[in-house]
This record gives structure tokens, sequence and C-alpha cells, in this order.
């Protein structure tokens, strides 16, 4: 199929415009539709989407990269209306028109779809004023079609409105999405596109509508309760799984680009384990001057403990426990000696206690004020002292040293464990490979000056820290998809023993588990649907980005189930290749163009922004491939990505060019006007 031609009347920027296309023929297969941004490129592509698809299509833009900021049908359609449209008859009125023609069996057949939409004084959408227009064409000779027949001629002539994103899309936007949303939401979701299944989904709401009424209309009011809790407990489990699932799925993402990342700086480094920057090296030669000092100083207390080390064990045995005698006796005398202030304490609150006075009576005063009872209070509080506890020394022989030089000759003798001539020996041996060690310190110093190497370092730390904490978020988010798909097991499990307790309960409710049955064929057939397909979209686009990609960096692409995608090197390992901006590109495209070669449509690929980020290799491959196909291929492209001097070698390829140019309306809007056979110069 070929699209000949497209009109569009008061549909935004353009009030009255109309393409013809020819055929591919001789080699010439190209379309190019040259505008400036915000000249009418990609409106066109939004008309074809809204031409062909009506209601249908607002929902399908997203995927094809087109953004709109209305996802309300009649507002979208609002917003599309003309700025200078001109009220008739009391209305307004947008239009857009597409004849697409095939050959087959010698006959030429032709499918024409136009679409009107009417507004009011206030442009509000008309509804009932709406119609749709289809003509089935043989040989010239036309037949109307209408009501749901359109559909079906769609689906024979055009293209289903699900395999629609793999033919007509933005090329720069379609990778944006993919990014943001992360790469395998958008192949899953792609994926689902591909393989029909939204069709299943909602044939699968529809039976859950129709065994939830006829549950509501044969079970008693608590059974109804129980059921609905148990279902809205599933929903809730699994739209935290979905999200879950979404997390995840960023999360390896971002580690699949630390860890290349990472990759790439270490090689970029020489690739070895001991990268080091000159930061790190300076702390090292910090740390390797203190243990130096502290080294230093273990000398001079070997040197000083030298004197006791001459003596013949068993006298430092000797001398060992009289100092320690001598030390308790020094620490018993120092705290007789700090509590020594306290006795005047004790006695002048003696005699001032009201007990004491009225147990001595009225002699109290008297008894108090003889000399002789505060001396014998101070005998006493001496007597306390003495005699000496059996660990004191009765006698201190050795009383020029201090209570702290008792304490620290014991340590010095508990320390030595042979003679101290040996423990400066290997002190000194240690201070010396120490000082070995600063001297390469100092000299990998000077060999990084003039380098750029720290700074490649420190992105490397910043890669590994990053990545680690991704693969460290991978694997609690791992545990907790796996848990919270166990809740959502039980919670299914709840849910189908409630449906399956309230259809025995009723013969007449066996209508409802009949429907729970066909949901479950539904998910297995899903399941085994992408598993058939996700080979053969792997194949075909491992094939195309060969063609395509200037380099051999991806030899293989495989996809799973669930949408991810594994890019392998050509040793058969599963790379973690940092790709570029044009990089993604090309492999979106490839994969859009791999998808699109699956449906087994023939249908036109309509691609706006094709070239964007694209190096002069990759737009080459792109040529080649496009020029390749046998369908027809048409390109919306800026003057800065087509230039004067890609057209020239794309030239013989090409079947016709338009060039759409806007000018500004007072109205804030813009009218663009199309001129054929015309480019950029």
């Amino acid at each position: 199929m070929c699209i000949h031609s497209i009109r569009l009347k008061n549909f935004k920027s353009y009030d009255d415009a109309f393409f013809s296309f020819p055929e591919p023929e001789d080699g010439k297969n190209i379309v190019l539709i040259g505008a400036q941004n915000g000249h009418g490129k990609t409106t066109l592509l939004e008309a074809i989407y809204l031409c062909l698809y009506d209601k249908d299509a607002v929902k399908h833009l997203q995927r094809a990269g087109l953004n709109s900021s209305e996802n309300n049908y009649a507002d979208f359609l609002k917003s599309a209306l003309h700025h200078k449209a001109k009220l008739q008859y009391g209305q307004y009125s947008m239009s857009l028109e597409i004849e697409i023609r095939q050959n087959y069996q010698g006959k030429q057949y032709g499918f024409k779809i136009r679409r009107n939409w009417s507004f009011d004084y206030d442009k509000k959408l008309r509804t009932a004023d709406n119609e749709s227009l289809c003509e089935l064409l043989v040989d010239g000779v036309g037949k109307h079609i209408g009501g749901e027949k359109i559909g079906q001629y769609l689906n024979a002539y055009a293209l289903p409105i699900d395999y629609a994103p793999f033919f007509f899309f933005d090329g720069e936007k379609i990778v944006q999405t993919a990014q943001q949303s992360g790469t395998g939401l958008w192949l899953n979701s792609a994926l689902k596109g591909l393989l029909g299944v939204t069709l299943l989904v909602s044939l699968q709401e529809s039976l859950k509508k129709y065994k939830n009424a006829c549950i509501s209309e044969n079970t008693s009011l608590k059974m109804r309760q129980d059921l609905d809790r148990a279902e809205n407990a599933l929903k809730t489990a699994e739209d935290t799984l979905s999200v879950m699932n979404e997390e995840l799925s960023a999360v390896k993402e971002k580690w699949g680009h630390w860890a290349a990342e990472r990759d790439r700086l270490m090689l970029q480094l020489g690739g070895g384990s001991d990268i080091r920057t000159s930061q790190d090296l300076l702390d090292r030669r910090a740390a390797l001057e203190k243990e130096m000092a502290e080294f230093d100083k273990k000398v001079k207390d070997a040197v000083k403990a030298m004197p006791l080390a001459f003596l013949p064990r068993e006298q430092l045995k000797t001398l060992q426990v009289v100092l320690e005698l001598e030390n308790n006796r020094l620490n018993h005398e120092a705290a007789k000696n700090q509590t020594k202030d306290k006795v005047n304490d004790f006695w002048e609150t003696f005699v001032e206690s009201d007990k004491v006075k009225q147990a001595i009576g009225p002699l109290a005063k008297t008894i108090f004020s003889e000399p002789l009872l505060k001396e014998a209070v101070e005998d006493c509080w001496e007597k306390l002292f003495y005699p000496l506890p059996k660990n004191c020394a009765n006698t201190i022989r050795h009383n020029y040293l201090s209570v702290n030089a008792h304490a620290e000759i014991q340590n010095e003798i508990g320390r030595l464990g042979g003679m101290p001539q040996t423990q400066i020996g290997n002190l000194l041996e240690e201070i010396e490979k120490k000082e070995d060690e600063r001297k390469k310190v100092q000299a990998e110093l000077e060999l990084l000056k003039g380098t750029n190497n720290d700074e490649l370092v420190e992105q490397l730390k910043t890669a590994n820290q990053e990545a680690d904490k991704a693969q460290g978020q991978t694997g609690h988010l791992n545990s907790n998809v796996a848990n919270q798909e166990k809740i959502r097991q039980r919670l299914e499990n709840e849910v189908k023993a409630l449906q399956d307790k309230i259809s025995e309960s009723d013969p007449r409710l066996l209508k409802s588990k009949r429907a729970g049955e066909v949901e479950k064929v539904i998910n297995r057939l899903t399941e085994e649907l992408m598993k058939q397909k996700v080979k053969e979209v792997g194949d075909a686009a491992t094939r195309i980005n060969r063609e395509i990609a200037h380099d051999d960096r991806i030899d293989r692409i495989r996809i799973e189930t669930n949408g991810r995608m594994g890019l392998f090197g050509k040793d058969g390992y599963e790379s973690r290749v940092d790709l570029s901006a044009g990089q993604m590109q090309i492999l979106i495209m490839s994969l859009v163009s791999a998808m699109a070669e699956v449906t087994r449509y023939r249908a036109p690929f309509i691609i706006d922004t094709p070239l964007a980020r694209l190096d002069e290799g990759h737009r080459e491959g792109l040529f080649k491939h496009w020029s390749g196909l046998e369908q027809q291929v048409i390109l919306l492209s800026q003057d800065t990505e087509i230039t004067p001097e890609v057209y020239n070698r794309l030239e013989p390829y090409i079947s016709r060019t338009y060039l759409v140019k806007a000018e500004s309306l007072d109205s804030a809007g813009a009218r663009s006007t199309v001129s054929a056979d015309v480019y950029f110069e």
C-alpha cells in the first residue's frame, strides 16, 4: 500500500493544503517534506493519525512520540481548529482526507477516507454533525462504505491502529519517550501493540464487567461485599507491583549506565586496579609519615627501656613486685590525703546535728567545746587508713619515683619480650620500608603532574559509587518485587476461591465462573504470544541495527517477554555499553523497524525529525536502509537534518519533495503554505 494523497482543511496551521505522492518505482521510494520547526511537520503526522483512526488516534499519539498536551478527544479537536477558520452557515468546519492505493492481482485498489468535524459559534465541537465518509475504489470505480465496515477496510487497506506507531512516528521524540519511561517499559508496551494484546485486554475487561454483573444479580450482599474487598485488595496489589517493576526497570537501566561508564573510564585509565589520584597519593604520603613518626617514638621508648633490659630476669620480677606494692602504698596515701580536709567538714556537721544534740542532752554544748573530743575524732579518722592494707609496701624504697613513674616502669617491664636491641632493629627496618614507599609515592605524584588523570579518576569514583548504589537498590527492589508478587498471588487465589464459592452456591452463577476461566486463558495466551514474537523481533532488530550502525559494538539484540532488552558483544557476553544519543536513536529506530517488519504489513513509513542527533555515518546507514525498502518512506525534515549537501546524496532515491513554510497570524497562530517539487536551497 502507499499513500496517494492527503488533504487538510482548517486543521491547525493548514487552512487548505494538498499533498500528492507517487508510487515507489525505479528505486525512488522516498518523499521528502521540508519545514522549519513550528511550520507544520508534526501537524501533518497528527492529521494522518486523526484521519485514519478518529477518536482512537488521540490515545496512541504518545506511543508515536507525539506528546499532545490534549488527551481528551473534544479538547484535541478544539485546539486543532485553524485560528482563522471562517464561520459558514453558523458553524466552523474542519476536515481531513487520505487516499490509499495498492495493486493486487493486476488491479488497482483504493481506499479514500474523509472525516468532517463541525464547531459552534464558541468553537465547541458539535458531535452530532461529525461525519466519516469512506469510499472503496477498484480501477477508479468508487463504492461507498459506512458504519462499522470502515474499521474492517482500514485493517485491510491501511493499518490496524496498534501497528501505526511502528510506521508513523517522530524519530527524535520516540527515543525520548523510551528513555523517560524506561526502555524496558516502552518496549513491553510496543510488543503488546504488535501482538494485538490491547484487544485481548479490552476483552478481558469486558469479561470482568460481565462476571461482576452476574455476581451482583445473584448473590447476597455479604458475599458481594467480601468479593469486592478481595478484588480491591488484588487491584491495589497489582498496581503496587506494576509501580515496583517500573522502579526496578529504571534502576537496572541506571545500573547499566554507570557500570558502562565505569568500564569506559577504567579502559581509558589503563584498566589497572590501582588507579589513584594526586589526592590519594598525598593522603598515602601523610599516612606513611604518621606511621614513621609512630615507629620513631617506639624506638625512643625501646632505648629508654634498655637499662631495665640488662637486669637478670629474676631481679626484674622482684623489682616489678616491689614497685607494684609501692605503687599501691602511694595510691593509698594519695587517697588519705584527698580526704584530709573532710575531717573538719565531718566535725562541723556532727556538732550541728539536731539528732546528736538530742541524743547527748543538755550537756551537748559543754561536751562539744572540749578540745579533747575533736582530737579524738581526728585520731579515729586517721585510724581508718592504718594499719596498711596487705597489698601495700610498709616502706617506700624508691621514694624518688612518682606514682606515674612507678606505673610507667612496670609497663616497660611488661613489654620487654626480648632484648631491646632486637626490637630496635626491627623498628628501624620497618622505618626503612616506609621511607622507600614514601619515595615511590612521591615519584607517582611527579608523574601525575600535567595529566588529566585526576579528573578521570574522580569521574571513576562517582561511577563506582553510583553503580554500587544502583546495584544495591536492584537487590532491594528485586526482593520487594518477589514479596509483592507473593502477596498478589495470595490475593488472586483468595478472589478465585470467593468466586468459586459464589458460583457453587447458585447454578445461575455458572456464567461468571466460565467468564473467569476465559480471563485465565487470555493471560496464558498473552504470555505465549510474547514468547513467540520476542525472538523474531530481536533477530530482525539485530539485522537492521547492523545495517544502520557504523560500528559493531552491538553484535546481537535479545528481547525478553517483559520487554527487557539485552545487548551482546561479539564475545557472546551481555554488554553494558553506554550509548550516545545518536546510538540510542539508531537502536530504538532499529527496534521500531523490526516490529514494523514483523507485522507483515507493507505500509508507508512516515517519520518526523528522522535524523536529529545523528552523525554522518549513522545517516548514511539509515539512507541505505530506507532506500532498500519496498514501501514508501515519507521524511519530515528540518533544513539542519537533510541539508542541501545531504539531499544531493539522497536525490537518486527521492520521488518527490515538498517545502512547507508558515507565516505568523495576529491571532498567535500560523498559516502554512505548501510548495511541491521544492526543497531548502
